[in-house]
């Protein structure tokens, strides 16, 4: 579907929304996607929107000009005075921010906007929340790799260095027994060197085998990702040695599954891989379901052998080229960025109604 046919109608009540932030630093993943992103997206429906640094020097007219603000993360240090900020230029203007903390005040504020069903749920005490997934721009629109038969297997992990420690919750032993059936090397694309980051054998660095290390660069991360054959999303901690309570009369087993993961957890680091046409295998976290809770877009793995198994079918190079067409037309499918903007749009259309009518009423 093209953006053209997701177009608001010129009938309809049009907002204009603004994008809050501190400054325009592509480098910062939460600025690229959620604000430089989805306000392109907009625009390509047309939308009336608009980046809006807060240090202009017109910032209070651009903020007035506006029937939606969008505070980015780079400004949650100083929510609530930014709301107040808001709110002493326009009383009537509606306030959304982007994936608030979870001890943050939702004090006026409309809406919070999150990018998975895990954020949603763990910002559900908001009166309004708003589900839009982590689609990149620069990734989105690319031709897939075309996979062929190689002597080396790069198998690459991207993003937040602290994921790394997970390697342990059964990913470095599977990593290790595969390494004894064909040579792979180990790629990690992340924020920090290998000499910012102290990465042990004992907190999950896979011990015989090559590790290199790529400091994420603009310019250059698209390239790096698409030069290997398999995405890694790890980022689950197994708790089942530390928290396993066995209390059959109540449902609770000596074989369930026990795990840890964060509540800011998302798909994004797969969809990136996914666009690119790298098949992906990925920990239990919720939203890694939705992408490949039918095994045929990419996997999803936790214990050892699970981990193994997944990495073994990506070993034939006939089997990468066929996940990674077919994830390329689910993502067509489910995660045309231009269909959640729009879905988004008429949230946020919504909680404007809703507001200004409560406001005409109260007056």
């Amino acid at each position: 579907m093209k953006p053209n046919d997701l177009s608001i109608n010129e009938s309809s009540e049009k907002l204009r929304i603004g994008y809050l932030a501190m400054s325009k630093r592509i480098e910062s993943g939460s600025y690229r996607i959620w604000v430089h992103d989805y306000n392109q997206y907009f625009k390509d429906i047309g939308v009336d929107s608009e980046i809006i640094l807060i240090s202009e020097d017109n910032a209070v007219e651009k903020i007035g000009n506006r029937d939606i603000i969008i505070i980015g993360k780079c400004l949650h240090h100083n929510l609530s005075s930014i709301v107040g900020y808001i709110k002493s230029v326009n009383s009537s203007i509606v306030i959304g921010t982007i994936n608030p903390p979870r001890n943050a005040s939702p004090d006026g504020i409309d809406f919070a906007m999150v990018g998975s069903m895990e954020e949603f749920d763990s910002l559900s005490f908001y009166k309004n929340v708003i589900l839009i997934p982590l689609i990149e721009s620069i990734y989105h629109y690319s031709e897939i790799k075309k996979h062929k038969k190689e002597d080396i297997l790069k198998i690459c992990y991207h993003g937040w260095t602290p994921h790394l420690f997970s390697f342990v919750c059964g990913l470095k032993e599977a990593l290790e027994r595969f390494s004894k059936e064909r040579k792979i090397e180990l790629h990690i694309i992340s924020e920090k060197s290998q000499n910012e980051f102290n990465w042990r054998h004992e907190n999950g660095l896979p011990e015989g085998i090559s590790v290199l290390f790529k400091k994420w660069n603009i310019n250059t991360v698209k390239e790096n990702l698409q030069s290997c054959d398999i995405g890694i999303c790890p980022g689950v901690y197994d708790m089942t040695d530390v928290e396993l309570t066995v209390n059959n009369k109540v449902g609770k087993f000596s074989t369930d599954y026990v795990m840890r993961y964060k509540n800011k957890t998302n798909n994004g680091r797969a969809l990136v891989f996914m666009s690119l046409g790298v098949p992906v295998v990925s920990d239990f976290s919720p939203s890694n379901f939705h992408l490949f809770g039918d095994s045929i877009a990419g996997a999803v793995a936790h214990t050892p052998l699970g981990w193994y198994k997944a990495l073994s079918r990506f070993s034939d190079h006939n089997e990468r080229n066929k996940t990674s067409e077919y994830a390329k037309k689910f993502l067509e499918k489910y995660y045309n960025p231009h269909v959640w903007a729009r879905r988004c749009y008429e949230q946020m259309l919504r909680i404007w109604k809703e507001k200004n009518n409560s406001l005409i009423i109260g007056a």
